[in-house]
């Protein structure tokens, strides 16, 4: 590797790489399969001799994504990404793998990245824009390339807590399957699963606005706005726990069915929960997760709460009465 190219790398792990650094250096980069390798064993070498911090691993993280891109491409797609790399967002894992994907949709010069929290993991994405989102398990994230520019609007299936920055007063969307959420600057969370017959909003910070076709409903912090899907019925209640604890593992249900509880474990434990009455379905129950809890835990208790009875194999689980 050139040593000029090699202080721009070390520029980029450090954090402190200029716009036309990174320019020249993913230039680089893209020239060559035999490039993008020496890119790689030059970070190997760098990890190998550094305590990288926070926003380092944030700007290593954002070219993996970009090379990922590059490679997974062929090559007649270069000039897109050479066109669209500024717009590739940062992506943390908090557990698991989360699933980076870009797909054409009309113009050439817009397409479109979607990431996936896999069952039984989470994902924090940082934005072009600021603005940070977590992903709870089984959810996914889709926004535009030109993202920031043209809009600043992301689609929402399942569950995510946004912390959306101010960008000179342009509004940031949330499209559901159910309704718009529009802010300016703010903290919520969001969870729009396509097997859930509720949408809700529940806001901590700021303000939002819920847009559904003509009705338009304002929230303020404390908040949660629940759709009824099937019913198209709206509500407004207090906020009766923190929206945010999915993010450290931890969940207060209180007057959850079984069969709505049963989802939500799949989802978290990465296994299919299957009910085997109606009966069982309808059971109500409260009950609080923190954090520790094994599958086989969770489902011990059920059973010593509901009178239920719990068979698993692997990943299938079945409850009966």
């Amino acid at each position: 590797m050139p040593e000029d190219i090699k202080q721009l790398a070390v520029r980029y792990f450090e954090g402190v790489i200029t716009r036309d650094e990174e320019s020249a250096l993913l230039a680089y980069v893209e020239q060559s399969e035999e490039n993008r390798a020496r890119f790689r064993q030059c970070e190997a070498e760098w990890n190998a001799h550094q305590s990288v911090s926070l926003p380092t691993r944030q700007a290593w993280e954002r070219l993996q994504g970009r090379l990922m891109m590059l490679e997974e491409r062929p090559a007649r797609t270069v000039r897109l990404w050479r066109r669209v790399a500024a717009a590739v967002a940062v992506v943390l894992l908090l557990a698991g793998t989360a699933a980076v994907t870009w797909r054409l949709a009309g113009s050439r010069a817009e397409s479109y990245c979607t990431l996936t929290a896999p069952m039984g993991s989470k994902s924090r994405l940082a934005l072009p824009d600021g603005s940070v989102v977590w992903l709870n398990a089984g959810s996914t994230l889709r926004y535009s390339t030109l993202f920031g520019h043209k809009n600043r609007r992301v689609e929402l299936s399942g569950e995510g807590y946004f912390e959306v920055a101010k960008h000179n007063g342009a509004e940031f969307t949330v499209h559901t399957s159910g309704y718009d959420v529009v802010v300016k600057g703010t903290k919520f969370d969001v969870s729009a699963y396509s097997d859930d017959q509720f949408i809700t909003t529940s806001l901590m910070e700021g303000s939002v606005l819920i847009n559904h076709g003509r009705d338009h409903l304002m929230m303020k912090p404390g908040e949660m706005v629940t759709l009824d899907t099937a019913t198209g019925e709206f509500t407004k209640t207090a906020v009766t726990s923190d929206g945010r604890a999915w993010l450290h593992n931890m969940a207060d249900f209180d007057d959850i069915t079984l069969a709505d509880l049963a989802k939500i474990l799949s989802r978290q434990y990465d296994v299919q929960i299957h009910i085997k009455s109606a009966q069982a379905a309808a059971v109500r129950l409260s009950i609080s997760l923190r954090n520790k809890e094994t599958i086989d835990e969770v489902l011990d208790a059920l059973q010593k709460v509901t009178g239920t009875r719990v068979t698993r194999h692997d990943k299938d689980i079945y409850i009966s009465q």
